[in-house]
């Protein structure tokens, strides 16, 4: 399953929470809470997360963000 954030896509399924895009993080912007990579209000979306994730289950959206709808 996907959880979709404001800058970033994650895949509970393919994740095996490892901590490496946590511990990547120079902004400290994703937590593990509950189970699940939680996206942070810090984050900048440089990639690094992505980049180093041995399992591709988290994704940098780049370009335009889903706004909440009102």
């Amino acid at each position: 399953m996907f959880y979709e954030y404001k800058h970033l896509k994650w895949n509970s399924h393919w994740c095996k929470r490892c901590m490496i895009c946590v511990e990547m993080c120079p902004r400290h912007a994703l937590a593990l809470i509950d189970d699940a990579i939680v996206e942070l209000d810090n984050c900048n979306a440089d990639g690094l997360c992505e980049r180093f994730c041995p399992d591709l289950a988290i994704e940098v959206i780049h370009g335009n963000s889903k706004e909440p709808t009102k």
